[in-house]
């Protein structure tokens, strides 16, 4: 197919139901840049009439309703949340996301991103960030020599738009006086545990704020961000997968966002991206505070 003619039968075989192939053209526009063109013929986003803004969990894979998408940081943040917004948008607004952020540059790009997705009245998604394999990477991967380094591979959960967090549950939310800020020399374990801790001991509707800055070297930036994801998806595992099921766990959501942080631009510095300096992930505690047990009465994931 053109350039020109895809989208439109992209589209069209949308519309006939013929949902594997838009599917696989959605995961692989990141190498095609359809992206602007999908927006174009896509309807805008209007939340369904009548349908909550509470939480629900992403698909899974191979589910109908659920579109994978690869970031590997080759693209700016802008193209990839182009793209993010026209795949959620898809058969009427059901489509959740499943992104494979690949490496340090990927979960830079995939988060911020992720920062930028808000719906036309205002509702933005909340995600579950967590740890996948090079194996998974490789099967979702675009090509048969797409070449995978390290172990810093993350799944950003996103569900479908009826389910993301409206305006009105945003601005009710009490964030906690302290902040977590993640810098050159944290340690991973030990902001995971303090993410664990703080997000168990919390109240309802309450949000756990944890920060890094985008300024400064790009190396230096990476490592940062990084290190806050595989933080935050530590404390994830911790809690749906403990190693001793008869302690209490609480599980939690994540709400990415770009603010305008206190440390003020240096000579010599940068500002990586548009619209704030500073990269914020809300953790949102679900759940009663203290926790509860899995599979238990109290347990979120059991309606």
């Amino acid at each position: 197919l053109s350039r020109e003619r895809a989208p439109r039968c992209i589209m069209a075989l949308a519309r006939s139901g013929s949902y594997f192939v838009c599917r696989r053209y959605i995961c692989s526009a990141r190498t095609l840049s359809f992206a602007s063109a999908l927006a174009h013929t896509s309807p805008p986003l209007q939340r369904p009439e009548g349908v909550s803004a509470s939480f629900c969990g992403a698909a899974r894979q191979q589910r109908r309703g659920l579109i994978t998408l690869l970031v590997d940081g080759g693209r700016p943040a802008s193209d990839v949340l182009a793209e993010l917004s026209s795949a959620s948008r898809m058969n009427g607004d059901k489509e959740a996301l499943e992104v494979l952020a690949v490496g340090q540059k990927g979960v830079v790009v995939a988060l911020i991103a992720a920062a930028g997705l808000e719906h036309v009245d205002g509702a933005r998604p909340t995600f579950v960030l967590k740890r996948t394999t090079v194996e998974r990477v490789q099967a979702e991967a675009p090509r048969a020599d797409f070449t995978v380094f390290g172990n810093n591979h993350y799944i950003l959960e996103i569900p479908a738009i009826p389910s993301w967090e409206a305006e009105e549950a945003r601005r009710k939310r009490v964030e906690e006086d302290t902040r977590l800020l993640v810098g050159n020399a944290t340690e991973v374990m030990k902001l995971a545990k303090a993410i664990a801790a703080r997000a168990k001991a919390m109240e309802a509707g309450r949000a756990l704020t944890v920060e890094t800055s985008l300024l400064g070297q790009e190396k230096s930036l990476r490592l940062r961000v990084a290190r806050l994801a595989h933080a935050v998806a530590r404390a994830h595992h911790w809690q749906v997968a403990p190693e001793d099921a008869a302690r209490p766990v609480r599980t939690f959501r994540c709400c990415a966002a770009l603010v305008e942080g206190t440390e003020p631009p240096e000579e010599g510095k940068r500002q990586a991206v548009e619209g704030g300096n500073f990269l914020r992930l809300m953790i949102l505690p679900e759940g009663p505070a203290g926790g509860f047990l899995l599979g238990q009465p109290g347990d979120p994931s059991l309606g």
